[in-house]
């Protein structure tokens, strides 16, 4: 929605997806997320749960960090339907105006976050990786226009870039935030927040669609999203530093093992990864063992362990997104002008065939 007073939109909105009672934990970091900004402009967070007997849940936002919880509860929100839940949606935007709201970017977010922006006249920007308060600074016939603290939303770009985008004449500034890039913050039940009850509108164009059944199937988990530490393959796996074609199963078979001896010697979670080159490679040698599911990247999945380590990856852009936040990063690859050693702490220049091999024996105390 456009107005000529932007001062009358407040607050920092997320949009709260739940499955069997519980906030999923994408939900829970765009809370955090939705709290990094709202702290910064003296506004609150209000988070919005739709749904049915949802009991106790709608206090749950409050405990991750919200401010306040808009819900509303009924029988014919108990599974979710696009038309409703957007007219739902739609209605509070207009009525209460918020600065920004956020989604997460997933199957319902994406489809909910596009239809609410389209009812309410704004923008969106989509598959967030970072949010910021910034000034943005526009060049117009009439001259420089500066529109202070507006949210950057930032997201990766086409080719190797990272985009900044703006929302400067329209509210709210609708963003879907991909999991994996904030870390929710811890829950605490002695935090207070207003609770308030919405009574929704229905018509029945909103109900043009009747669900007969639903059922949550679960994905393959990998563990990738809270690992500590994380050893991933790329396609570089395919030869060793003389060009020799090697069988990549080889590789996965000594990660694997690198994996179990650091969970093994240091107790923590560690897990396997691969880059999205490797997987869509589709190596017969690999098959069944590194899949779509443990792909991590701008189109799979963002992670952030205290130890990320490399192999044979040559770390282009959309990999990058995906695991720059780990607190640590150790690269190996034969090429020494490999992009991954921009972001890397720990560089090793060589062969991965004879580095992997070194590693399992430090780690076995050989």
């Amino acid at each position: 929605m456009s107005s000529n007073d932007l001062g009358d939109y407040r607050d920092v909105w997320v949009y709260c997806e739940h499955v069997d009672g519980e906030l999923i934990r994408p939900t829970r970091e765009i809370i955090a997320a939705a709290r990094s900004v709202a702290d910064l402009l003296s506004m609150r967070v209000v988070a919005i749960v739709l749904g049915y007997n949802l009991g106790d849940l709608v206090k749950e936002p409050v405990y991750y960090g919200a401010d306040k919880v808009i819900y509303c509860d009924d029988h014919r929100l108990k599974d979710y339907l696009t038309l409703p839940y957007t007219s739902i949606v739609s209605d509070m935007v207009i009525k209460e105006r918020p600065w920004a709201l956020l989604f997460v970017a997933n199957e319902m977010g994406r489809d909910l976050a596009s239809r609410v922006a389209y009812r309410t006249l704004t923008g969106l920007a989509a598959d967030l990786i970072d949010l910021k308060v910034e000034d943005f600074v526009a060049y117009t016939p009439q001259g420089k226009v500066t529109y202070p603290n507006l949210l950057a939303q930032i997201r990766p770009d086409f080719g190797t870039r990272i985009a900044k985008i703006f929302t400067p004449r329209h509210r709210p500034q609708i963003s879907s935030v991909r999991p994996g890039n904030f870390k929710e913050l811890p829950r605490d039940e002695r935090r207070n927040g207003e609770v308030v009850r919405w009574e929704p509108r229905f018509s029945d164009d909103d109900f043009k669609v009747e669900v007969l059944e639903s059922r949550y199937e679960r994905r393959k988990e990998t563990g990738l999203e809270d690992a500590k530490v994380i050893v991933s393959l790329g396609l570089g796996i395919l030869r060793d530093s003389k060009g020799t074609v090697r069988n990549p199963r080889e590789a996965y078979e000594m990660a694997q093992e690198l994996v179990k001896l650091i969970r093994e010697r240091f107790g923590v979670k560690a897990e396997v990864g691969a880059s999205r080159a490797l997987i869509y490679a589709e190596l017969k040698e690999l098959e069944g063992l590194v899949t779509k599911e443990m792909q991590v990247g701008q189109t799979g999945k963002t992670v952030a362990p205290d130890v990320y380590i490399a192999l044979g990856i040559s770390g282009a852009l959309q990999h990058k997104v995906g695991m720059n936040r780990s607190k640590k990063i150790v690269a190996v690859n034969s090429d020494p002008n490999a992009p991954i050693f921009e972001i890397a702490h720990y560089c090793v220049v060589g062969d991965l065939y004879e580095v992997l091999p070194k590693f399992i024996e430090a780690l076995r105390g050989e």
